[in-house]
């Protein structure tokens, strides 16, 4: 641990980086992601972190002061069993959904096992490989299910995974459309994933890169109004034509939906004229200027050293 401002920045960055606990993820969202249980396991691993730092006569008296007091305020991660016997049953729960997910080829980066592009009959016959995946999974989930002693938890968490694919199965397996002979015959799949939507958005970062000129595009998109996914749409001459009929007439259509919300903006301003935007954006992500260092490599490396290095607990005073 550094001495004097450098170790309280270095306990500093020990804190964001147990905050930053979303990076862990992969974007997809609950319950694909699990952001609270990752909170969980970033702070076990500050808090042991901690220990090893304060058992090595590093720092001066100010650094190791504030690394006690992060550690008093991880302590309840490793100290309050209750906290501990949750956090268990969710990495349980979990993994029984991630084995679900892998039976239904669904991967955390969104996509299927097969990456290349399949023709509609190749796709029926992953769909059928699919569902036999599902019927062994079932199978396997009646023969792990306890039937009695302590394990209420694990037999609960089988139940609601097999009464939810007695009753939503069906609906798993009804993308494979047969069209009529009027409409040109064959078949066509509905898309079980995301893929279509991802796709979308690479094409969008990609865009954005063109223009800015800069690969990190985390600060542009934080800024970025969600309907700005909408302009792909004036592409399509279907959909100009219902919003405004031509796309020389789009000026005049924004002019009017600008009319209509305008005043309802400037009461709102009114009434909170001390409120400012960009303050609450800030307040709700990581400074711009310390997500290199928290997010750095040599960070991760440096905390999970620490906290694989078995150091025995210290004990803390209650002040």
């Amino acid at each position: 641990m550094p001495s004097g401002t450098a170790g309280v920045a270095a306990v500093r960055s020990l804190a964001q980086w147990a905050l930053d606990y979303a990076r862990e993820g992969d974007g997809l969202g609950f319950p694909f992601d699990r952001p609270y249980l990752d909170l969980y396991r970033r702070c076990r691993t500050a808090r042991r972190a901690a220990d090893a730092f304060l058992r090595k006569a590093s720092g001066d008296a100010r650094a190791r002061r504030e690394l006690a007091r992060l550690a008093r305020l991880l302590d309840p991660v490793l100290r309050d069993r209750a906290f501990c016997d949750v956090a268990a049953k969710i990495t349980r729960r979990a993994a029984l959904f991630d084995q679900l997910r892998q039976a239904l080829r669904l991967h955390t980066d969104g996509k299927t096992t097969n990456s290349t592009a399949l023709s509609a009959e190749q796709a029926a016959v992953e769909l059928q490989d699919v569902r036999q995946a599902v019927e062994r999974f079932k199978r396997a989930l009646r023969r792990r299910r306890p039937a009695r002693g302590p394990a209420q938890d694990t037999r609960q968490a089988i139940d609601v995974v097999l009464d939810h694919l007695r009753r939503h199965g069906g609906s798993l397996w009804g993308h494979l459309i047969q069209l009529p002979e009027r409409l040109g015959g064959g078949i066509r799949l509905v898309d079980r994933t995301n893929n279509a939507i991802e796709g979308f958005f690479r094409k969008m970062k990609q865009g954005e890169r063109r223009r800015s000129g800069r690969k990190v595009l985390t600060y542009d998109f934080e800024r970025l109004p969600a309907a700005a996914a909408l302009v792909a749409n004036l592409a399509r001459p279907d959909y100009v034509e219902i919003l405004c009929g031509s796309l020389d007439r789009l000026p005049e259509a924004f002019a009017e939906l600008d009319a209509e919300q305008r005043d309802a903006e400037l009461t709102v301003c009114q009434t909170d004229a001390g409120h400012s935007p960009e303050e609450e954006l800030l307040s709700r992500s990581m400074p711009y200027q310390d997500r290199t260092l928290i997010r750095s490599q040599a960070l991760r490396s440096w905390i999970l050293s620490a906290a694989q290095s078995r150091a025995p607990s210290v004990a803390l005073s209650t002040r």
